[in-house]
């Protein structure tokens, strides 16, 4: 079956994959175990949701105890909140770990350079707080897309193995990014390490042993052409790693913002290089934010220069949407079902396909929720609350998605029209998005006295892998015993030496 057919059928199975999560895991919502903002971009974003049945071969009951342990793992790790000032300057400019150039099949190439590691130089969990941040830069910058990961171990040695860390970054790989390992290079595996790394090995399945590739000059160019390869590695490019400090206030600059407390989410994404500053995507009412590769995590002060908010609507680049911020549902209202509506006017030269998503797609009722816009064309879309849902806490959002069509698609090929939405890039000129959050408003509109439920952050929660931590021991004991029979050979060899040298000067004193 073709790669692009793959895809398709994965795709077909995210609505069944989120139903289930949300049914198999419905305490864990409801005790905030996750970050809402990983909750938001799963129910959200098709193709994030899909990498998950992507991993896990189509296997939906595997799929979904995925996305468990990985949204526990990032709330433990705090990945939302984590920004460039996390990390002490010493970190940044090690060098140990950084983006550079593609490999032949396309993917970025994350450099792990084991040779400026040193256990213990850094706290663990800042360490582990550190790769992942980096991972995470091309992970939600480019849903679906795969990374190469070069683990350059020259002049590395036994002090710079690091067993937990080890562990860590496999786990990374084949536990919480899923889809993302395209394979793993280990560039010029010192002897003394080799029994090590193929007891690590094993920690991977038949599958992804497959994509772990031991490899040195000659081999390497298989996978990497030379003009991507630094001169070590035995290319080109001779690029010598320096650590540049990257401007929030740049990155401010490429929101999609209103001047009404409009925040950036970290559930939406561009498609550009990981070199690049990301595109940050408006997610009204929340009061965090994080652009998509981690940089910056604060409030926004500035009001969008391409984008704005007046009276209460917000101008993208292909319409206008109202409300701009909120959506709100009145829940006293004669006591039954809470009504509102997002109106849309088309302000682009062009026709435009419209899509409406929710978090909660099995609460709201959304009409119609896809559709066309001619050119200066509005529509009024209806969003019903049923009575029974009217309880709980306010954390649902709603996802506006535009994009550029031509005139001859129409409802009679929507093959066509879903074959342009899949391949869209979120920082095309030709797509919109834009984010609201449902206020629940509770009151008597006859008194006007009003109350609005706030949304409630989520808390840290621990994970552990028992099986992995067992595997990960009876490495360390390997290491441990391979470090001890490499000091009896440095003793017996500096014995061996000063024999040597007692037997040079027992000749020379008897030749006197």
């Amino acid at each position: 079956m073709a790669h692009r057919e793959v895809e398709e059928t994965f795709m077909d199975q995210v609505d069944e994959l989120r139903k289930k999560f949300s049914n198999n895991f419905k305490d864990n919502i409801q005790k905030n175990v996750y970050d809402q903002r990983d909750l938001d971009r799963f129910q959200l974003e098709d193709l994030y949701a899909c990498c998950f049945l992507r991993h896990q071969q189509g296997s939906i009951d595997k799929a979904c105890d995925m996305v468990d342990v990985s949204l526990r793992w990032r709330k433990e790790l705090a990945l939302n909140d984590l920004t460039e000032a996390s990390f002490p300057l010493a970190m940044h400019e090690s060098g140990a770990i950084f983006y550079r150039n593609h490999a032949k099949n396309g993917n970025p190439i994350l450099h792990i350079m084991v040779a400026k590691h040193r256990k213990d130089t850094f706290p663990a969990l800042t360490v582990r707080q550190f790769i992942a941040w980096h991972i995470d830069k091309e992970f939600l910058a480019n849903p679906g897309k795969r990374i190469v990961v070069l683990i350059d171990m020259t002049d590395a040695g036994l002090t710079n193995v690091d067993i937990d860390l080890t562990k860590f970054e496999i786990s990374c790989f084949t536990t919480y990014y899923p889809a993302l390992l395209a394979y793993l290079l280990i560039f010029e595996m010192p002897w003394v390490l080799n029994a090590i790394w193929n007891v690590i090995k094993k920690l991977l399945n038949a599958e992804q042993q497959k994509f772990v590739l031991l490899v040195k000059k000659p081999q390497i160019t298989q996978y990497i052409d030379r003009d991507q390869l630094l001169v070590h590695l035995g290319g080109s490019d001779t690029y010598k790693y320096s650590y540049v400090p990257v401007s929030e206030n740049v990155c401010s600059t490429h929101n999609h913002d209103s001047d009404n407390e409009s925040l950036v989410s970290s559930t939406e994404q561009s498609s550009t290089s990981s070199s690049v500053l990301r595109k940050r995507v408006t997610f009204s009412g929340l009061r965090k934010s994080l652009t998509f590769d981690g940089f910056a995590a604060a409030e926004l002060e500035d009001q969008s220069l391409s984008h704005k908010t007046v009276n209460n609507v917000h101008h993208g680049s292909l319409a206008d949407i109202r409300p701009a911020n909120h959506l709100t549902f009145n829940m006293d209202l004669d006591k039954g079902d809470s009504l509102s509506h997002i109106q849309i006017s088309n302000t682009s030269k062009q026709r435009l396909s419209f899509k409406v998503k929710t978090t909660s797609p099995d609460v709201y009722r959304v009409k119609p929720h896809t559709g066309f816009l001619a050119v200066g064309e509005q529509i009024d879309i209806s969003i019903l609350l049923p009575n029974g849902h009217r309880s709980g806490d306010t954390k649902d959002k709603f996802l506006v998605m535009l994009l550029m069509v031509r005139d001859d698609v129409n409802e009679n090929n929507l093959d066509l029209l879903s074959s342009m939405w899949k391949s869209v890039s979120r920082d095309s000129k030709e797509y919109m998005e834009y984010r609201l959050i449902c206020d629940k408003v509770y009151g008597s509109a006859s008194t006007g006295t009003i109350v609005t439920k706030p949304v409630i952050k989520s808390m840290t929660t621990q994970f552990s892998n028992s099986s992995l931590e067992q595997k990960v021991e009876m490495v360390a004991v390997q290491q441990q015993e391979l470090a001890n029979q490499l000091k009896k050979i440095v003793l017996l060899l500096k014995l061996l030496i000063i024999c040597i040298v007692v037997i040079i000067i027992c000749v020379l004193f008897r030749g006197f």
